[in-house]
Formats: structure tokens, C-alpha cells, sequence
């Protein structure tokens, strides 16, 4: 009787793995993560792109990767501050692909998320290309190349020799996601189809459909294009059909119009989202299939009235964020993110702008999903490297490839309300006449990609003592003005350009400059206090520490920003929740004498950035000394007490920041 059980298993394993085998090819399309068994070497060996280089001895690693993080850091690596003193390098990674079980598919590709830098990518000994940006999203066509008889190899080289490139940390190597798509020779292709839509006077939407297709086939076809919405309930709200005819090797965009009655609407407060799927079908059969993540909603940038969402004005309680995850780098998990984003989320946080890179597509999913306002950001510097160091990017050479790309991957997210095309650009303050050239063509090639968001560049401050423009002569080109710190010029600038719509694209935690006694506690010096009420909004530099641009050996990172790089709080922390947050809140913390005195004592840019000197314990060394306590509360006013003895009642309106101090005896 065991025996017969043995061998009953063993059949139905057998079957399983069959079924596996034969249903991998069922599917129209296949999108999967190829993250696992990966070889690697940190090392830059000759014919290493040759398939039948010998890497036995290489390690596995798995993806996401990031080998610099891995590395040991010393005062003399090259990336120096700016890169939190972490060692340059060239490494390869090589792993094989078995194609067998996708027989009847006719095409293959590639998608890269995220290679750090001058990727080289060879697949069967054939180089693809080089990929030199390393946040942009690229993908390489392998369908010529493929073997279904035997395993492909895919090698890469990454080249990080030169730093520091970027004036932060960077990371190094596969440090995103690795997929393979795998499709008919009638498909979509990829990036090629997004959705918009538009809320009409009658309570209904209209949801625009555009996709593109592809006949790589070698005869002429005709193609039934189904599309079904899914509501956010789960349930088909909507059906479409069309029929389109494709020559061989055509490629044809078409439209498709669907009206959604009583739409749910996706805000920060409620992301509604629908899900669009579109079906290719040639004879019968099912070539293709995608799906299409979609939020109806209404952005609009009013000069008057600020952010409208829907109709109804937003505040964009923003942060900037890095796109390293402290001590595991650059490779940091989509899980690691939902949890970082959760915790803002919670301080009031409603808006994103990352800085100043692509960041990865499942950060934005997790965004679409969480109803976070994201201002996406493709560039830092544009054609001058921000340090005469930095090695050439080539520019000039790659932006239209990599923006187009960016535009193209990204504009399907309803968290994406404003495209941002560079950050306190060279250009700007030394050939302001290039700057506003460069500003032209890249507003013009977003706009040409997706005419339903505002394009804007988020503009330098400035130097008075050299002569910079203030204002730039670049903010006239674009309808939304993004600011670096300098908020208090808002409402006079408005008055010179009253059609324009002016954001505060960076601003400092605590205070616009540096405090002169860090011993006295006052938070009027905020922008936020200074931010005009026609003013979408504005984002604190920055949402949580980061590695890199450090205050110097040995400290390896920016530590000034809201959350702690594992994303615990700070005291700063609950002044944001105090004016960002709706929910009631209180938060008492204390003046640090000794971390004061040493701030008042640092010289060095970043003290500008410092928040003040705030601990949330009350375990001194003075008995009897008097102590400075700072509360920040959203509520009305609070009742505070020590050793159960009631000290006072103290209420926000009487304190010019809203924020409560007393001094009290510690005891």
C-alpha cells in the first residue's frame, strides 16, 4: 500500500511538472522576473562576453544587486563625499536563459529596470548595446539571437570606474529588477500603449485607449482588438472591439473611446484604481494581451487657485527622496519602499518628488496604489557635469533615447502629475541663453510624448555675490515654475509673471537659513510659513537621510533629512506631522544644550540643513538645570505636567510658529 502511494505521487509530480512545462508557453505573453542565478565578478576579464567564457568561478548572486554597498569604504576611494567614500570599479554578471518551453513564441526581449553604469549587454556573444545613464529603464529586441535547442548566455559589464559621477551614492551593478518578455510576432509593443481621461460636467468620464501594434509576421493580418475594464470593485464596468489591419512588418497606433458612468476617481485620499486590458487576436487565437493601470482623475496647475485634484484644491504636502536605502543601497526592495512610503504617509506626507533620477516602476506602482502625488524627475544636470571632475555622460548623444524612454514607461501611473525634466541645471547659471535652449527642446519632446501632464525644470536659487539671475530667465518657458529655496520670492514673482504657477521644489526641514543660535527654537524661518496660498505646494529636502554628499570623512551620508535611513522618526519628524498631518497629534521633545553648541560651532554647508537640536527622552545629567521643552501639536492647545503635578496649559495660537516651548526644571 506504500508503494502504490509512492508511486501515485511520483505520477502526479510527473504530470505537474508537465503541465508547468507545457502551460509556460499557453499564456500570450510572458513577463517574468529573471532575478535568480546570476554569476558575478567584481573584476574585468577578458572574453567575458563570450558564451563559453569559463565563470565556474564566479559567485552567484541574485537580483536586485548592488555590489558597491558591498564594498569597504575609505577616506581615499574616488567617489569621496559625494559619494559616501565607496570604491569604483568594473564588474560582470553572466547568467543562462533556457528558452525551450517557449516554443511558440516568436519574439524575445530583454527589459533592464535599473543598471549602474555604461552597462555593456551581450547576449550569445553578441553585443546589444551600451546603456551609459544608470537610472533609465531600457530593454534590448533578442529575437534574432535566441535559441530555443540550447542555453542563451547573457553577460554584462558594468563600468563605475570613473567616480564620482553623480553627487550622491550611486550604487553599482543590476541593482533593479531583470525581465524577460516573451510575445507572438502580432503583439503590443512595449511601452508603446497608455490611457488618459477627462471628467465631464455630466458626472461621467471619458477614458481614451491608445495603442499601438505590431505585425512582425511575413503576411498581411487581421487583428480583433479587445479591450475590458475592470472597476476597482474587480468587476467588467466596460467592452470594446475593433478590428485593424496590418501589412507585414507595419506597425499601427489606433484609438478606442469608452465612457465610465459614475467614475470612481483616484486622489491621494482615494486612489481609485481601474485596470484596462487589451487583447490582440489573429484567427481565432490570442497573440497578445496586456494591461493598462489606470486612475481617473483631473490635475490641474491653476495660478490662482494652486493644485486642483477633481475639482478640489490640494496641498502638495511633499518630500524629495534619493533612491538608496542607506545600508542596503541601491538595491533596496519594493517591500523596503512600501514600508518607507507608509511611514510618510503617516507624517501627512502626500507628494513625491524623487530626486533627481528615474525611479524604479515598482516605486510608482506602490504609489499609484498608496494615492501619492509624484513629481517624476528624469535629470540632474543636463550637457555640463555639475563638477569640471565628473566624467562625460554624453548628453547630447543619449537624452532622446533615455527621456523617451522615461516619458514612455512612466506616463500610464495616475501618481504621476508633473514631469520634471532637471534639477538646479548648470546651464542656468553659467550660459543661461544654452539653459533656456536645452529647457525648449526637452519640454517639447515630453509634451510631444504626453501632452496630458505640465513639464518643469526645478531651477537653482541662485548666487547673489556671483551675479546669478534671479530670477532665472528660464522660468518663463514653462507654465509651472519649480524653485529651489526660495520660497519668499513667490508672491513678488507672481505679480511679474501672473500666469504662471510656482512650487517650492526643495526647502530646508527647519529653517530657510542658518539659525544664529541653535540654542533658541523657532520654526517662523519655515517656508512653509512663507509659501503663498496659490501655491501648490512644497517638498522638504529631503524625505529620508541618504548615502552620499556626507559633511565629510567619516561620516558617509546626508543625515538631515525627516526619517532615519531604516525609516524610524526623528523629532523633526513631528513637526511635519504637526503641519501636514489632519489627524490629531502630539509630540513632546526637549532642547539637546550640547548638540546645540556644536551645531553653533559647525562650519560646514551642510548646517543650513540641521535640524534643531530636539531629543525625545528625558534623561539628563543636571537635576535643577532648566530645560527647554518643545512641543508640536496640530490640536488646539495641550495641558503639561511633570511628576503627575500640572505645570501649565499651553495653546499654539499664542506662539507666532504654532509650535509650543516651556521651560521647565528638570528633575
Amino acid at each position: 500500500m506504500r508503494l502504490y502511494h509512492w508511486i501515485t505521487l511520483a505520477i502526479l509530480l510527473a504530470l505537474a511538472t508537465w503541465f508547468i512545462y507545457r502551460t509556460g508557453d499557453a499564456y500570450p505573453r510572458i513577463d517574468k522576473n529573471v532575478d535568480l542565478n546570476w554569476k558575478f565578478t567584481l573584476s574585468d576579464p577578458e572574453e567575458a562576453h563570450n558564451p563559453d567564457f569559463d565563470d565556474s568561478q564566479w559567485r552567484f548572486v541574485t537580483l536586485p544587486h548592488d555590489w558597491m554597498i558591498e564594498q569597504k569604504v575609505d577616506k581615499e576611494n574616488p567617489s569621496g563625499t559625494a559619494g559616501g567614500y565607496y570604491p569604483s570599479g568594473i564588474a560582470w554578471y553572466r547568467k543562462s536563459l533556457d528558452l525551450s518551453s517557449y516554443k511558440n513564441k516568436k519574439e524575445f526581449y530583454l527589459m533592464f529596470e535599473g543598471i549602474y553604469m555604461n552597462a555593456d549587454v551581450y547576449f550569445n556573444g553578441t553585443h546589444l548595446g551600451r546603456q551609459i545613464n544608470g537610472y533609465t529603464s531600457f530593454y534590448h529586441n533578442i529575437s534574432d539571437l535566441a535559441r530555443k535547442d540550447t542555453l542563451n548566455i547573457l553577460a554584462i559589464r558594468t563600468d563605475c570606474s570613473k567616480l564620482p559621477v553623480d553627487r550622491w551614492y550611486s550604487g553599482a551593478g543590476i541593482y533593479r529588477h531583470v525581465r524577460l518578455i516573451a510575445t507572438d510576432h502580432i503583439h503590443f509593443p512595449i511601452w508603446g500603449s497608455y490611457a488618459y481621461s477627462s471628467i465631464k460636467s455630466s458626472g461621467t468620464a471619458e477614458l481614451n485607449v491608445k495603442i499601438d501594434i505590431c505585425n512582425n509576421s511575413n503576411k498581411s493580418e487581421r487583428i480583433n482588438i479587445i479591450y475590458d475594464i475592470i472597476g476597482p470593485g474587480g468587476k467588467i464596468i466596460a467592452e470594446g472591439r475593433q478590428i485593424a489591419y496590418l501589412e507585414p512588418g507595419e506597425n499601427k497606433s489606433v484609438k478606442k473611446l469608452f465612457e465610465i458612468i459614475d467614475p470612481a476617481l483616484w486622489s491621494p485620499d482615494s486612489p481609485e484604481l481601474y485596470t484596462i486590458n487589451c487583447y490582440l487576436k489573429s484567427k481565432n487565437r490570442t497573440s497578445d494581451k496586456i494591461e493598462l493601470v489606470h486612475g481617473i482623475r483631473s490635475i490641474v496647475f491653476d495660478p490662482e487657485m494652486g493644485l486642483m485634484i477633481n475639482g478640489g484644491k490640494v496641498i502638495m504636502k511633499g518630500v524629495c527622496l534619493h533612491h538608496d536605502g542607506g545600508e542596503l543601497g541601491a538595491a533596496i526592495t519594493d517591500a523596503g519602499w512600501e514600508r518607507r512610503l507608509q511611514t510618510l504617509k503617516k507624517l501627512g506626507v502626500n507628494s513625491i518628488r524623487f530626486s533627481h533620477n528615474p525611479s524604479s516602476p515598482g516605486v510608482l506602482d506602490l504609489c499609484d496604489r498608496m494615492g501619492f502625488l509624484v513629481v517624476n524627475e528624469m535629470y540632474d544636470k543636463w550637457e555640463m557635469a555639475w563638477n569640471d571632475a565628473a566624467p562625460v555622460i554624453q548628453f547630447t548623444e543619449t537624452w532622446e533615447r533615455d527621456l523617451g524612454n522615461f516619458i514612455r514607461r512612466d506616463r500610464n501611473h495616475p501618481s504621476v502629475v508633473l514631469w520634471s525634466v532637471g534639477n538646479e541645471v548648470v546651464e542656468q547659471l553659467v550660459d543661461p541663453e544654452k539653459g533656456r535652449e536645452w529647457y525648449r527642446t526637452l519640454i517639447e519632446f515630453t509634451r510631444s510624448l504626453d501632452p496630458t501632464r505640465e513639464v518643469t525644470c526645478a531651477l537653482h536659487p541662485g548666487y547673489e555675490s556671483r551675479g546669478s539671475e534671479i530670477p532665472s530667465s528660464m522660468m518663463p518657458l514653462s507654465n509651472i515654475v519649480s524653485y529651489n529655496y526660495r520660497t519668499e520670492y513667490f508672491k513678488d514673482w507672481q505679480k511679474a509673471y501672473p500666469d504662471k504657477v510656482f512650487i517650492a521644489s526643495e526647502t530646508r526641514p527647519y529653517r530657510s537659513e542658518k539659525p544664529e543660535n541653535f540654542q533658541l527654537i523657532s520654526f517662523l524661518g519655515n517656508s512653509w510659513f512663507k509659501l503663498p496660498d496659490n501655491s501648490p505646494g512644497q517638498f522638504i529636502w529631503a524625505g529620508i537621510d541618504y548615502l552620499g554628499e556626507s559633511m565629510g570623512w567619516p561620516d558617509r551620508g546626508f543625515k538631515h533629512g525627516i526619517l532615519k535611513t531604516n525609516g524610524f522618526l526623528k523629532p523633526i519628524s513631528y513637526f511635519v506631522k504637526s503641519i501636514y498631518c489632519d489627524e490629531p497629534m502630539v509630540k513632546l521633545t526637549v532642547v539637546d544644550s550640547l548638540c546645540a553648541d556644536s551645531l553653533n560651532n559647525l562650519n560646514n554647508w551642510q548646517v543650513k540643513w540641521a535640524s534643531p537640536p530636539l531629543v525625545d527622552h528625558w534623561t539628563f545629567s543636571d537635576d535643577g538645570s532648566m530645560k527647554n521643552v518643545v512641543i508640536f501639536t496640530n490640536c488646539d492647545g495641550v495641558e503639561l505636567s511633570l511628576n503627575d503635578q500640572i505645570i501649565d496649559t499651553l495653546f499654539r495660537e499664542a506662539f507666532e510658529d504654532g509650535v509650543i516651548q516651556k521651560q521647565i526644571p528638570y528633575e
